[in-house]
């Protein structure tokens, strides 16, 4: 089926740690730090001395690609100042740019430019007559897993070029375009998935 032109077209965030590249412990020094991947706004307040640190798993893994994988997941995307200038080009709603350090595997810093690119923009916009869910029995707002995801266009208003899909939090879905122009300018470590194959 040829995609209708009309139609936003999305995809999901993700990072990879493949060709050495390094990867991150959970965040420190942050309080609720599981708001991070819920769509809340975090800029308040939040905590100069917020720290990653490589992964002691994969110690020759020492090279910083422009986004980071850690252990926070998918729903916390870790980028350089050349990912957060192609997606400031879009000017997306609701997102913010949150400074973190990172240190190496000797608790040396490694670099501190880089920032959590942390999307609070929630749009109700999943076809879940369309999706397998499994919904969270103590918190009925929010999956604990599904198989694909499936978008309604209708609900999706003007198209922002970040979003979290609303009981899905987890997961940051990107406008193909502002995913198109992330791999044009270079940028490392990204691997954005198809919607169809997110799994969570």
């Amino acid at each position: 089926m040829t995609p209708d032109p009309a139609v936003p077209d999305y995809v999901a965030w993700s990072a990879t740690p493949q060709g050495g590249f390094a990867t991150l412990l959970a965040i420190e020094n942050v309080p609720d730090e599981y708001e991070l991947t819920e769509g809340v706004s975090r800029a308040e307040g939040f905590p100069p001395d917020a720290a990653f640190r490589m992964n002691p798993s994969f110690p020759r893994d020492v090279a910083l690609a422009d986004a980071v994988h850690s252990l926070g997941g998918d729903g916390v995307p870790v980028v350089s100042a050349r990912i957060r200038e192609v997606i400031d080009g879009f000017a997306p709603p609701e997102t913010e740019y949150l400074p973190v350090t990172l240190f190496d595997h000797k608790g040396r810093v490694a670099s501190d430019v880089y920032v959590i690119a942390n999307s609070f923009h929630v749009v109700d916009c999943l076809d879940l007559d369309q999706m397998t869910v499994e919904w969270n029995p103590l918190d009925p707002d929010f999956m604990i897993s599904c198989e694909g995801v499936v978008l309604d266009p209708s609900r999706l208003g003007d198209a922002p070029a970040l979003f979290r899909p609303k009981g899905l939090q987890t997961r940051v879905l990107v406008r193909r375009d502002v995913a198109d122009a992330i791999a044009a300018s270079g940028a490392t470590g990204v691997w954005c998935e198809e919607l169809d194959e997110v799994t969570g």
